[in-house]
């Protein structure tokens, strides 16, 4: 009896094994479905996410691509408004150094201008001086002129007259 004991219960025992076994991999196989279904769902999520970060970097690289060629368009400008400064400030500094010589030639004119000035006053006092002057000497040449008509009187009467009677006539 003892082995038949024995062999009843190692079929059962077996068969319990078995059934354990059998359970085991039916739990076994229902947490990796769900393991797996639950990575299947995260994985869907992360390609979700991937797709809109890759949509994200597509409109990020498309406005930094905007950016950039605004940037180059920028500094194109700027390279054009340096030259341009450039010009102009060099423009600006011929433009005062024209200026300086303009005020000097300005300030020469007007100390030339000062100068003349005086020459002219002095030469109208020199002139109203030479005009008192001349009026002078026509005075005298007038009075001088006078006296020379009374000598030339004179002298006429003289020769027309006798000597004795020169002194009553001619000087009287």
């Amino acid at each position: 009896m003892s082995s038949g004991f024995m062999g009843k219960k190692l079929n059962i025992f077996l068969l319990l094994m078995i059934i354990l076994i059998l359970l085991g991999m039916l739990g076994v196989s229902v947490y990796y479905q769900n393991t797996l279904r639950t990575k299947k769902t995260e994985l869907g999520n992360t390609t979700t996410l991937l797709g809109s970060c890759q949509q994200n970097l597509s409109q990020t690289a498309d406005a930094l691509f905007n950016t950039l060629k605004s940037l180059n368009s920028t500094a194109t400008d700027i390279r054009k408004y340096d030259v341009l400064y450039e010009q102009k400030a060099g423009e600006l500094d011929k433009k005062k150094e024209e200026l300086a010589n303009t005020q000097a030639d300005l300030m020469r004119v007007t100390l030339q201008k000062e100068v003349y000035k005086r020459q002219i006053d002095e030469a109208y006092a020199q002139i109203i001086g030479l005009n008192r002057t001349i009026s002078s000497l026509s005075s005298q040449v007038n009075s001088l002129n006078r006296e020379v008509d009374q000598l030339n009187t004179r002298v006429a009467c003289l020769r027309n007259t006798g000597d004795a009677e020169e002194l009553a006539s001619c000087f009287g």
